[in-house]
């Protein structure tokens, strides 16, 4: 009787190993499907490495390509096709995170009780292909790129990129850096639009920031070195200092926190890391809190020194100073919300905002923005080497149904109200 036992609690174990197993094999069978049946080596659903079904189109449902046996099929236009060709990625792979290669599993059309079977899935990307077009175009050829996303819901509305081509009438010798997604995966010099960043935190750490008042004679001394301004801006207050882009007001705040509360800052509003979103990954930007002098830290809060920022994580920033300091984590997907994350204070963001807000009044000039109820902030980033500034504008606008906040970058275009602020213009106006 007791071996009998013994055997029936063996079977009994045995038993329930291979239930916990089909089970465990299921679930993943049931989660992870998709990705199993995306594999390359399913020569069902692949020729020559290349998936040949699926459809990707814009948020609004236009077409942007379709896989086929015979191949890709990107749009008949041929801007489309160079203005969203790194939003797809290019038939050999060489563009990293394109949608043909992020969203294989969703193309494949798989299901859990169908398999592959039937013509594939249709992929809808967040983005607007009327976007993409104008930026595109805004950019004319230089190097650069434009991102804007909604703050209310972190959908990507666009992620353009210069220069590019079109994958169909590809010339014989491509522009240095054609594969490269400027918009994610490139990082540059801030300049001036790193001060929102001190902005921010000097309102956080110094108390009586808005009580002080600051002088300008064009340029400071801080730490045995010299910062200077392009313009003596005299005495102003927080606001008009901003309004001005002060260095002497933004090196001083910088060199007056300290290095390790500006590297928090830099760290805790993701300048500093990678951040993944749906579909791909931003590519980290630099800030080196730990100087080995006053006047390194000085100009890195006026965004130069070895500052770096890579345009959507700006981006993003401003998402969440609109959004009251809170963002749905940014997604490639129409309809498809990230987490929330608090990057601010409600009172910190509403600051930093209304500084934007007066600085597009006084400095920037709102006749210069028609119909558009933007707050923003301009950028001219040095970077050496006898080469014309890198130009910046960021912000966001609040019009009805518009909830969008940017980040544009020219490279060696100059000022940062000049071709940054008449690309932003372009294509926020369409985007309305």
């Amino acid at each position: 009787m007791r071996k009998l036992k013994y055997r029936a609690l063996v079977v009994a174990i045995f038993s329930l190993t291979v239930l916990a197993l089909l089970g465990f094999f299921g679930w993943r069978a049931y989660n992870e499907g998709g990705a199993w049946a995306a594999y390359q080596a399913n020569g069902n659903i692949y020729r020559s490495g290349k998936l040949t079904r699926g459809v990707i189109t814009d948020r609004d449902g236009e077409v942007l390509c379709s896989l086929t046996q015979s191949g890709a099929e990107y749009s008949a236009d041929g801007l489309t096709r160079a203005a969203t060709l790194h939003l797809i990625g290019d038939t050999a792979g060489n563009i990293a995170y394109g949608a043909v290669r992020q969203f294989r599993a969703d193309l494949t059309g798989w299901s859990f009780t169908d398999g592959v079977s039937g013509e594939g899935g249709t992929v809808r990307l967040s983005v607007s292909a009327e976007a993409q077009r104008a930026a595109y175009s805004a950019l004319d050829g230089r190097s650069g790129a434009v991102a804007v996303v909604n703050y209310k819901t972190g959908e990507i509305i666009c992620c353009a990129t210069s220069p590019g081509y079109d994958p169909i009438e590809a010339p014989e010798t491509l522009p240095d850096g054609a594969y490269l997604n400027r918009a994610i995966s490139a990082a540059y010099t801030p300049g001036s639009v790193f001060k929102l960043v001190t902005m921010a935190a000097a309102v956080e750490n110094i108390p009586d920031l808005y009580e002080r008042d600051f002088h300008c004679d064009g340029e400071a001394s801080i730490g045995g070195g010299k910062v200077t301004c392009v313009a003596k801006h005299g005495d102003m207050k927080i606001e008009d200092a901003m309004a001005k882009s002060c260095n002497c007001v933004f090196a001083s705040l910088a060199a007056e926190m300290g290095g390790e509360i500006m590297q928090n800052y830099a760290d805790s509003l993701g300048f500093t890391s990678k951040i993944d979103v749906t579909g791909a990954v931003i590519a980290a930007g630099r800030y080196s809190g730990d100087k080995s002098d006053d006047i390194a830290l000085a100009w890195s809060g006026a965004g130069q020194s070895d500052d770096l920022v890579v345009p959507m994580t700006l981006a993003r920033y401003c998402a969440a100073i609109a959004n009251g300091g809170e963002i749905n984590e940014l997604s490639f997907k129409a309809g498809e919300h990230g987490e929330k994350t608090r990057l601010l204070s409600k009172s910190t963001a509403e600051r930093l905002g209304e500084v934007m807000g007066y600085t597009v009044k006084h400095s920037y000039g709102e006749d210069n923005f028609p119909g558009l109820r933007l707050h923003a902030k301009s950028g001219t980033a040095e970077i050496g080497g006898g080469k014309k500034p890198n130009s910046w504008f960021c912000g966001y606008i609040e019009n009805e149904g518009a909830p969008y906040a940017f980040a544009v970058i020219i490279e060696n275009g100059g000022w940062g109200i000049g071709e940054a602020a008449d690309c932003a213009r372009n294509v926020l106006n369409v985007l309305i």
